[in-house]
């Protein structure tokens, strides 16, 4: 059966930064990181290390945005899951390192949902860790999608979701309805 996610691939640090500083030094002045989950960057390769600009950077998220956050550029992350290791990169945003924004893609509030759609993270601890995070960063933006009418999903799991929403009080918030994808 084919997959819609596929396997993660990350590119080592060194040649990210590479590109990162070729599109800095044109004249580039916001970079958006995307990818299937940022927030993992480099578990696949065990967060081998680099060289980047003489310092030893691992391939992990919380490297990439610091060096990043190095170009003097704004930096926005996408599609970052609300893994605890996150939170580290939040101080980033604070310091001015790295634009206070994350596109984290919660899906749905429903843990039975979320665990239907094979996704990470329950609602109460998004709930917990956006709090953490508006805390040391009040000035972050966070983004989302939410996917209703998943198969199976009730009444009382819609509602669960926008209780979720009425809590989380996110900045920016796309739904869409779920539609079959074949496999």
């Amino acid at each position: 059966i084919p997959s819609m996610r596929g396997d993660l691939v990350s590119r080592p640090i060194h040649h990210v930064m590479t590109e990162a500083k070729r599109l800095a030094d044109a004249g580039v002045k916001e970079l958006l990181v995307i990818s299937q989950d940022t927030s993992a960057y480099g578990v696949d390769v065990k967060y081998e290390a680099h060289d980047w600009n003489g310092r030893e950077r691992a391939t992990r998220f919380y490297d990439l945005a610091e060096a990043l956050g190095e170009l003097g550029i704004w930096v926005r992350m996408h599609y970052v899951y609300p893994y605890p290791h996150v939170d580290d990169v939040v101080p980033l945003m604070t310091e001015g390192k790295i634009l206070p924004y994350l596109d984290i893609p919660f899906q749905h509030a429903s843990p039975r949902i979320l665990k239907l759609m094979k996704r990470p993270a329950s609602s109460q601890n998004n709930l917990e860790r956006i709090r953490a995070w508006r805390a040391v960063c009040p000035d972050i933006t966070l983004r989302s999608t939410f996917i209703v009418g998943f198969p199976g999903e009730t009444e009382e799991e819609f509602q669960e979701l926008l209780d979720f929403l009425t809590e989380a009080q996110l900045d920016r918030v796309g739904a869409f309805a779920y539609s079959p994808v074949e496999g």
